[in-house]
């Protein structure tokens, strides 16, 4: 029986050491819209719109579904492509739970309101106190403004946020956080 305790032991010993301990998943991206969306690396992609076109990456899984507005990060960098007309923008979906748990509405924030110029880097982000929200008709300094005036608002549930182009043009994004 000693035996057969100390050939357990071992054998647990050998497990611990050859199963590496699990860490979190990289989120991927994922593309969509009738552009010519091209995903580079884990965090950016390149996006190519004809006129009437669009396109825009996001991360499944909703992990911040259901979180509230003052508890969510999102953001990319503009990283040299074209702005046009709120393009580039983060598309944030909202849920005002006094109308029930459902999608109210996105919330908007984008390249050139943030002061990102065609051809420049700009950090579009919902930490960022220069980057004004734009919800239904109202408008908010940031996200932070946003969050104090619409305490009870959530970010809505089974629905992701992306950064989607729906401009003509060529749009480069990087660095995009949106879990």
């Amino acid at each position: 029986m000693k035996r057969f305790v100390v050939f357990l032991g071992v054998v647990a010993a050998l497990l611990m050491v050859a199963v590496p301990a699990s860490s979190a998943p990289v989120e991927k991206l994922r593309a969509f819209g009738t552009g010519d969306v091209t995903l580079v690396g884990d965090d950016g992609a390149t996006i190519v719109n004809d006129a009437g076109e669009y396109g825009g990456v996001y991360v499944p899984g909703k992990a911040q579904s259901g979180e509230l507005l003052a508890d969510v990060t999102y953001s990319f960098t503009n990283a040299g492509g074209d702005v046009a007309g709120g393009a580039p923008r983060l598309s944030i979906p909202i849920d005002d739970p006094s109308t029930g748990p459902t999608l109210d509405a996105y919330a908007f924030i984008d390249v050139a309101n943030c002061g990102g110029l065609t051809g420049g880097t700009t950090l579009v982000s919902t930490e960022s106190v220069t980057c004004p929200v734009f919800y239904g008709d109202a408008s908010y300094a940031n996200w932070a403004a946003f969050a104090a005036a619409e305490p009870t608002f959530r970010i809505a549930r089974g629905r992701d946020a992306f950064v989607i182009a729906d401009q003509p043009g060529s749009y480069a994004v990087s660095n995009v956080v949106l879990t």
